[in-house]
This record gives structure tokens, sequence and C-alpha cells, in this order.
């Protein structure tokens, strides 16, 4: 998956977190600030480095999806190694969030059928994105807004990671988006067949 419904004006943030604290505290109060749910896909080393944050993005109405334990090239592995990385992050998901994901994130998008397959077997489906901020080549924020502005459209998953710059950005990003009118939810909201009742308009000056 790589979109959501064509048809359905909503975005998702999928944010991918395998190293570093540093931003994540801005991400969540902008998140917090503009009313906004994300899908935080996170790394099994991660997570067991950073318990209490993960804790902490969950408790704050996030959604928590699988971004592997080691952050591997998933299409590289054998069978074993695949559902390893899966699994073992998976247990701490549960463990330290007290969710189940319902998405898994290949890191770096490296994925193969094998992949797809047995994260299918352990109740997972594979997501990729629709527009990349491209935020770990630390671009300004102005031109992180520009590049998804320029496009965001019905069910597009937006990847980001808590990098200084799409920290930066985030606020005036989520204020663009809402002004295309386009509501931000996390995935299993833009993936859903559910429909959106009420979505905000645009802003007209």
């Amino acid at each position: 998956i790589y979109r959501g419904n064509p048809n359905k004006p909503q975005v998702s943030l999928m944010i991918n977190v395998a190293w570093g604290t540093e931003y994540l505290e801005e991400i969540l109060t902008a998140l917090r600030n503009e009313h906004v749910k994300a899908t935080f896909f996170l790394d099994g080393s991660w997570l067991k480095r950073h318990p209490q944050l993960a804790k902490k993005i969950a408790q704050e109405g996030h959604e928590i999806g699988n971004h592997a334990y080691s952050h591997p090239q998933m299409s590289r592995l054998t069978e074993k190694r695949i559902k390893e990385e899966i699994v073992r992050t998976e247990k701490l998901i549960q463990s330290i969030t007290n969710q189940s994901s319902q998405y898994f994130a290949p890191p770096s998008g490296d994925y193969d059928q094998r992949v797809v397959k047995i994260a299918k077997e352990l109740h997972l489906q594979t997501v990729l994105w629709t527009l990349d901020t491209i935020d770990w080549k630390n671009p300004s924020p102005e031109t992180i807004i520009q590049r998804i502005i320029s496009k965001a459209d019905n069910g597009h998953l937006i990847l980001m990671h808590p990098t200084e710059s799409s920290a930066t950005a985030l606020p005036q990003l989520i204020k663009k988006i809402k002004e295309k009118g386009l509501k931000i939810g996390p995935v299993k909201d833009t993936l859903s067949t559910k429909r959106i009742l009420q979505v905000e308009a645009p802003k007209f000056f």
C-alpha cells in the first residue's frame, strides 16, 4: 500500500523513527497544538532504548506501526530473519505501548514479495509512502513545505523522520495541508473505507 482512497480528502503523516530523540518532543507538541494524530513507525532497537518516549507517543493517541528491529534491507534477509525482525519489534510495541500494529513500514522502503507475505502472515499490511519529505538531507523547512504542499492530495501518505527540518516545518505544513481541504489522520483512517463527514474548509483571503 502506498496510497489511501483517492476519493477520500485525507492524508497521513508517517513518521519513521529509527534514531535520535532530539526533535521528537517538538514534533509531538506541533501535532498536539494542531489536534493531529500521526502514525509513528518505530524501529525495535530504538524502542528498546527509549521506552518512555514510545509510551508517550502512544498515550498521546498516535498510531504505532512496526519498522523492523535493526533497520536492515529486508529483501536481503532470509525468511527466518525477516520474521524475527518483525516479531521482535512487535513484541516490544505491545509490551511498551499496549498497542498492536496493523502496518509494517520496511526500512528504506526496501522489500520483496517474501517480506509482504511474511508481514501478512503476522497480520500486518506492508505500507510505503506517496510523498517523501526527504528530510534526512536536511533541506530548509520551506523546501519541505513546498515539496509536500505542491503535490498533497486525497489519500496521500507523507513520509518524514524526527529531523530538525521536519520539526520546524511541521506546524506550517499541517496548516497548509488543512487549507487544501484535506483532513490529517493516522494511516488506519486514511486507508479505511469509512467516509469523512466533515473536512475543514479551505481558507480564502
